[in-house]
């Protein structure tokens, strides 16, 4: 396995053209948990066919599909041998011992869209070389189960509720927190006191029901993408009988069994869920767009050009809280959609991120840097268009 990761990886260097001088080109490694995700091919859409375009100095090197801190250490020791000298992170197992490698190679690591525990967070912020976090934080991962939970709750979709809980029992913290959004939302909703604690359901490893006269909710763990998690969460939703399904990750193929159930989800704007929003089974979406990480990509940028100790934050990283949009009908996808996807009105463009990249713009500053990737609202981002 280890010499095949190594093969797949130096192809992909190999198949590299350089878009300028040779000495010019920062090359910036990308680590995704999955590369045939919709959220992971979004934000490709967006580095590959936007920004790399449009900042011709960068590269993007991809990883594979990364399912284990082994693999993510290998190719981040790969990457850095190939010359990459930042990595844009979506996926963490070891916090630490990523940025820990990092540092022994001389290459910056942000964690580009996501939650991470604050133990997690605390023990790297002091690192040079860890440039920080972009995401929605523990608040608003909480806050985004709450409200596709609220939303059934409003529409009295029933009673009986299958939750897809997604890493919660795996350590992902961005699962977790949306998963007990999930669970107090609805157990507020229906006054249900449970044998068991809000920790133990949300972390259940297999899948488990708890009820009352009032409410059931069965939480069902596991990646989607896993054969064995796929089939578990199969046989447990075929077991039972459910008025609507909360996935806190993208359902995938889960769709084919869940049939005409109503499914609310936490996943982003792509065009798999536009879909299911078109056929009316996709009741409620929660979700990133393609461009939010554009921040992200600026504060890396400033990193690799020498202007790292000038964007942080007392000499500690950053932490820069980036929400969701939200959409209830069709209509507020499509449009939402739309912009989300749009290569003419990205709601993070050139002249947006150039204005706080240092060598656009000397008067760039981490200030600025983080007024910009918090003004992420749809409601921001049509004001920010507007302006053009």
């Amino acid at each position: 396995m280890r010499k095949l990761l190594a093969l797949i990886l130096a192809l992909a260097l190999c198949a590299m053209t350089p878009a300028c001088a040779e000495g010019e080109l920062h090359r910036i490694g990308v680590i995704v948990y999955n590369t045939a995700d919709e959220e992971v091919l979004g934000f490709k859409e967006y580095l590959k066919g936007y920004i790399e375009q449009n900042f011709e100095m960068v590269e993007f090197v991809y990883s594979y599909s990364i399912n284990s801190e082994e693999q993510e250490l290998q190719f981040i020791q790969a990457a850095c041998d190939s010359g990459v000298e930042g990595f844009l992170s979506f996926t963490s197992y070891d916090l630490p011992r990523e940025v820990e490698l990092c540092a022994e190679n001389g290459a910056y690591y942000l964690l580009a869209s996501g939650t991470v525990a604050a133990e997690d967070f605390e023990a790297v912020q002091d690192n040079p070389y860890f440039l920080g976090a972009f995401g929605p934080g523990q608040p608003f991962e909480f806050q985004a189960g709450a409200d596709i939970a609220r939303y059934f709750i409003r529409e009295k979709a029933g009673t009986r509720f299958f939750v897809l809980s997604g890493g919660a029992a795996l350590g992902n913290e961005m699962h977790y927190q949306r998963t007990l959004g999930v669970l107090d939302t609805l157990a507020s909703a229906y006054g249900a006191s449970f044998p068991l604690t809000r920790d133990a359901i949300a972390r259940t490893a297999e899948p488990l029901t708890v009820e009352t006269d009032r409410v059931s909710i069965t939480v069902c763990p596991g990646y989607l993408r896993m054969e064995d998690a796929f089939n578990a969460a199969k046989a447990a939703f075929e077991a039972g009988e459910y008025d609507a399904v909360l996935s806190v990750l993208p359902p995938l193929d889960a769709v084919d069994f869940i049939g005409k159930t109503p499914l609310g989800v936490i996943d982003s704007y792509n065009t798999r869920n536009l879909q299911l929003v078109t056929e009316g089974v996709l009741k409620v979406v929660v979700g990133k767009y393609n461009s939010i990480v554009g921040p992200a990509f600026a504060l890396m940028l400033n990193a690799v050009t020498g202007y790292a100790e000038d964007f942080r934050e007392n000499g500690k990283a950053v932490q820069v809280i980036q929400g969701f949009w939200t959409s209830e009908n069709a209509e507020d996808y499509n449009d939402k959609y739309a912009l989300s996807t749009s290569a003419a009105m990205n709601a993070y463009n050139f002249d947006d991120l150039a204005h706080v990249i240092r060598i656009y713009n000397p008067d760039a500053d981490l200030n600025a840097l983080c007024a910009l990737a918090e003004a992420c609202s749809y409601r921001a981002v049509q004001a920010r268009r507007a302006a053009m």
